[in-house]
């Protein structure tokens, strides 16, 4: 299966995430993927073209 994007972690991000506990760290990164292949609204909203939040 094919991803519909591509994900880019600003260097903030990676270290913010870095600051978590490893759980929930994995959880996030977990999350993050999964919205790679399946759209669902309760992970991430649409903002434009580009960015989701």
């Amino acid at each position: 299966m094919r991803p519909n994007f591509e994900i880019a972690l600003l260097p903030e991000a990676v270290e913010f995430l870095e600051t978590l506990d490893e759980k929930t760290r994995e959880k996030i990164y977990y999350n993050i993927k999964k919205s790679q292949f399946v759209n669902d609204n309760e992970l991430f909203k649409k903002l434009n073209d580009c960015i989701w939040v």
